[in-house]
């Protein structure tokens, strides 16, 4: 190698030293919308819809996956939700459908029931009458939680990597959805 290749060549490598040593900043907000159904390139079927900002502001200036696979065959809305909040498998997150046979109780159990935790107040959970998801109705309780998801979620561990700082919120329109995705933290 000539001189001027070596001292290029150290230069270039001290450069890629400093940049992957230095830590870049946190991002100030992680938003992840998750819609059923809603597979990676439909958006773009969409986008000349799209006005400027929203879901066009997202798609440009976002992380977006567009041909993201799980191997796991279950769509289930629980099982599909805990899978992209945990990054685990079914059979290791622990949310194996919607409904399940709970051997303690000898009974069909909804995924996120939990006595001991009751939503918003008591009355203000599902409406029997007008109920169109079957799953729910077959709760014991109004109680919710996400007690049942055997492993961390992203929003634990952005949690815990602030120091209990970071502010995380969960909103569905099913139960399910919201609380597997806004994780275990108390």
């Amino acid at each position: 190698m000539m001189k001027w290749q070596v001292k290029f060549c150290a230069l270039f490598i001290m450069a890629c030293a400093t940049v992957s040593s230095a830590e870049p900043a946190p991002p100030k907000l992680i938003l992840q919308i998750t819609v059923d159904q809603l597979h990676g390139d439909m958006m773009s079927w969409y986008l000349d819809r799209m006005g400027e900002g929203g879901f066009r502001y997202l798609l440009e200036q976002g992380v977006v996956f567009k041909d993201a696979h799980h191997a796991h065959a279950n769509t289930e809305t629980v099982v599909g939700h805990t899978t992209l909040a945990t990054g685990a498998h079914p059979s290791t997150h622990g949310m194996v459908a919607n409904v399940w046979f709970d051997r303690k109780s000898g009974r069909l159990a909804y995924n996120i029931e939990d006595a001991r935790y009751h939503i918003l107040s008591e009355g203000a959970d599902i409406d029997e009458a007008t109920e169109v998801d079957t799953t729910q109705k077959l709760a014991s309780t109004d109680g919710r939680s996400p007690n049942n998801i055997l492993v961390s979620t992203f929003s634990d561990e952005l949690f815990l990597r602030f120091n209990g700082k970071a502010k995380i919120f969960g909103v569905s329109v099913k139960d399910r959805g919201a609380v597997t995705l806004a994780g275990h933290r108390e």
